[in-house]
């Protein structure tokens, strides 16, 4: 049988990630669409917990719902558990689109056989026909076949998907992992642990096997800028991303697994040690205050606008933080990398009513995810028509009832959209 027959090499969303990578042509910025027409209803997906139970008894008298401040009528409430409406009240009848897409995004260089459970939870859990699902690994994405689910056994599709998750990460983290060991001997190099540095690890066409301090500086900050391409937060690619699932029916959930990263550094006591050996050299000490700049982790990730984006796009984003020990295999000093990365991600599920989950074990970290956005409310309500097209409109949902009062109900929910 032919694997790719259940899970297909995917078309759209057309994105990769390795590091982040997003490789996703530009469409029109969210906001920007010209016209502008009658107000359509707003749906607002709500989750309502107290610790990690879901509150689902609550009605529409219990909420209110605000949009740039001012209190709006609901039109509907429909309690949603799974793919079905289990309870509904309406002021204006409506028909809710309860479909759903997931959406499962990879960063990693390491297989861990707790991906394998997250998969097999995935399929005997989480997915139902009629679903959608798009799988992207470091390499490539694959959609699951729309009839997949109903023709074949969950234990099939999960093994499918495990094997294509297993070889896409080993593979896409060989560039990785071979660029982490070299730049380990250069850093040990530069501080005299090693002796010399071979071509190999400077990928030079030169015969020399050893190389001047200056060259071993050189490709040393040659691979720092290598490796911050290869995971590059490119927030405009991520809005992009979001745009090209806005149009979607129903619910649109997003899991991020990101795997903890390291990168090997020199300690700052052995540069302070060589601007000391090499305080009469400019050359060298320009070299030592280049790198104590490529040391800092200064993110140019908006966290802000990308929530608005994915708030726009009604998607659920879950961000599955694959903590791990230092990368010891790989010797030396490793510093952490992912600073830059974790609060603009954090910010990211929250804000959209997602989930922040940091464990060593993404198969965990994975069901309490899935049992989460299991349950939520439905909100259905009209806006007046006086936005401006391109206006992003602020929403505030509040659980009001007494019987709320002093419960500490915590209430997620899109923080807002674009008027069009």
């Amino acid at each position: 049988m032919n694997k790719l027959n259940i899970i297909k090499p995917g078309r759209a969303p057309s994105l990769t990630i390795l590091g982040l990578a997003l490789l996703m042509p530009l469409s029109a910025s969210a906001g920007q669409e010209s016209g502008k027409a009658a107000p359509a209803p707003v749906p607002v997906r709500v989750h309502v917990s107290e610790g990690a139970r879901f509150i689902d008894n609550l009605a529409i008298k219990d909420f209110e719902v605000a949009e740039n401040g001012t209190p709006q009528p609901i039109d509907a409430l429909y309690l949603v558990q799974g793919q079905t409406i289990a309870r509904k009240e309406e002021v204006k009848a409506g028909q809710p689109d309860v479909s759903r897409s997931f959406y499962l995004l990879f960063q990693a260089v390491d297989w861990d056989k707790r991906l394998a459970e997250a998969v097999d939870h995935l399929f005997s859990s989480v997915l139902k026909p009629g679903d959608a699902m798009t799988l992207v690994t470091p390499l490539k994405p694959y959609s699951l076949q729309k009839d997949a689910l109903a023709t074949k056994s969950p234990a099939t599709l999960s093994r499918s998907m495990q094997e294509i998750l297993r070889k896409d990460i080993q593979k896409g983290g060989v560039e990785y992992r071979d660029l982490i060991r070299s730049m380990r001997r250069i850093a040990n190099a530069i501080e005299g642990k090693e002796q010399t540095v071979s071509e190999d690890d400077l990928e030079s066409d030169t015969s020399s096997s050893s190389f001047s301090l200056q060259q071993q500086f050189d490709f040393y900050r040659n691979s720092i800028k290598r490796m911050e391409g290869m995971r590059l937060v490119d927030e405009n690619k991520l809005v992009a991303f979001a745009e090209s699932i806005r149009n979607r029916p129903g619910t649109k959930v997003v899991y991020f697994f990101y795997e903890r990263e390291y990168r090997p550094e020199m300690s700052p006591m052995t540069m302070q040690v060589l601007l000391s050996q090499y305080q009469d050299d400019p050359t060298i000490q320009a070299n030592i205050m280049d790198l104590f700049e490529f040391y800092r982790h200064e993110s140019t990730f908006n966290s802000e606008r990308v929530q608005k984006a994915f708030a726009d796009a009604g998607v659920v984003f879950n961000f599955i933080f694959m903590d791990k020990k230092s990368q010891s295999v790989f010797g030396g000093a490793m510093r952490e990398m992912s600073e830059d990365i974790f609060p603009g991600f954090k910010d990211l599920a929250l804000g959209t009513g997602g989930l922040v989950e940091i464990s060593k074990n993404p198969a965990d970290s994975f069901k309490k995810a899935a049992e989460a956005n299991a349950g939520y409310y439905l909100l259905v309500y009209t806006p007046a028509p006086s936005a401006a097209a391109g206006e992003f409109r602020t929403i505030r949902v509040r659980v009001k009832s007494p019987e709320a009062a002093g419960k500490g109900y915590a209430v997620t929910a899109r923080p807002g959209y674009y008027a069009r």
